[in-house]
């Protein structure tokens, strides 16, 4: 079992500020507005998005969309980080889950975890082709996934000048089945290409020693 990849699973960063009341409820209204304005775009989608749609399809005026988040570009730029980082993540993982890796394999492919994939799959997609803030975006996500796996690597054996190497191969493996899986739906073909991937790293983390 892969239990040392939980750390797959944590968001990274957190707030270490002290903040008074009143930007703790400011910050709380504008997480819940996010939190429906990446709701709305799981079903509908980036293009076409406005302030002015999102504001009428979560309920809220568009001068509170503006006052939270300033203009479009910033809530997408917002919408894209939280649906990239939620994709490979599973924040309510027990600690002694059995093996989380493939945990967050299930929970990504089964109904509800497809909606991130999709949207995962078509951020990537547009980045490609030039969109700077989505690509900026994806970047940034990359940059953190691939260091948080790698550290873990390292503490169970992986050398360090090879860790980013295999957590890159890792999450792009892992990346370009997401893309197969919602293209194609075909998950008895792609689970089984998973397995073969895990087994292989489950073959290096023996070598490793750890």
């Amino acid at each position: 079992m892969v239990n040392q990849f939980r750390w797959i699973a944590l968001y990274p960063g957190g707030m270490s500020e002290r903040v008074d009341g009143r930007k703790l409820r400011y910050m709380h209204r504008r997480g819940e507005v996010l939190r429906a304005a990446t709701e709305h775009a799981l079903d509908q989608g980036l293009d076409d998005l406005t302030l002015r749609k999102v504001a009428q399809a979560v309920g809220v005026s568009h001068a509170t969309l503006v006052h939270h988040f300033d203009s479009k570009e910033r809530l997408v730029a917002e919408i894209v980080e939280l649906v990239l980082a939620e994709t490979l993540s599973v924040p309510d993982l027990p600690q002694d889950h059995p093996d989380p890796l493939r945990e967050i394999w299930r929970r990504a492919t089964e109904e509800s975890g497809r909606r991130h994939v999709k949207l995962f799959v078509a951020i990537t997609g547009q980045a490609v082709f030039g969109d700077p803030m989505l690509a900026k975006a994806v970047a940034s996500s990359m940059e953190q996934r691939t260091s948080l796996i790698a550290e873990g690597l390292v503490q169970y054996g992986c050398p360090r000048s090879r860790a980013r190497v295999v957590a890159t191969s890792l999450l792009g493996g892992m990346r370009g089945l997401f893309v197969d899986l919602i293209i194609t739906g075909e998950q008895e073909r792609v689970g089984a290409a998973f397995e073969d991937m895990i087994s292989e790293l489950e073959g290096r983390i023996a070598g490793w020693g750890g």
